[in-house]
């Protein structure tokens, strides 16, 4: 892996760090769902930290696509399932993530009106596949610097 590419997948995991950060601190001062759906500051601030947080995912791997030399997928979905076959994240992960993509298409392109309550429970018990993602990926990069 060239050092331009680690340096990028760096900073990107350092602004995953950032949005996991605020995203925990919106989830501490929530109270429960109903105040959560009631105040557009929690679930507008939720929406847009966890809209980052998967697109550092995709922008991440599409980074990793592009080192390996693996031929260019089309969509987010096709992302997952190329560096999964190619062994760069395990199908834990890989279950993981495909909620993920879909869930990030939601929030972008508003298919419909957004489902705040799955906004909140997305909050409540989806923030640790965020945090496996970066386990992962710079377990990925120490291996890729020990070949």
């Amino acid at each position: 892996m060239t050092k331009i590419t680690r340096q990028k997948i760096f900073e990107k995991i350092q602004r995953l760090d950032k949005y996991l950060s605020n995203l925990k601190q919106i989830k501490k001062e929530v109270k429960g769902e109903k105040e959560f759906l009631d105040d557009f500051h929690f679930y507008g601030l939720a929406e847009r930290y966890l809209q980052l947080s998967c697109q550092v995912i995709i922008d991440t791997l599409n980074l990793v696509i592009i080192e390996e030399g693996i031929e260019k997928p089309e969509s987010g979905q096709e992302i997952i399932s190329f560096v999964f076959n190619k062994g760069i994240i395990s199908e834990y992960l890989f279950s993981r993530l495909e909620g993920v993509v879909g869930f990030r298409n939601i929030l972008v392109h508003e298919y419909g009106i957004i489902d705040h309550k799955r906004v909140y429970q997305f909050l409540k018990g989806r923030l640790e596949d965020f945090e496996f993602f970066k386990k992962e990926i710079l377990n990925f990069i120490k291996k890729q610097e020990e070949k």
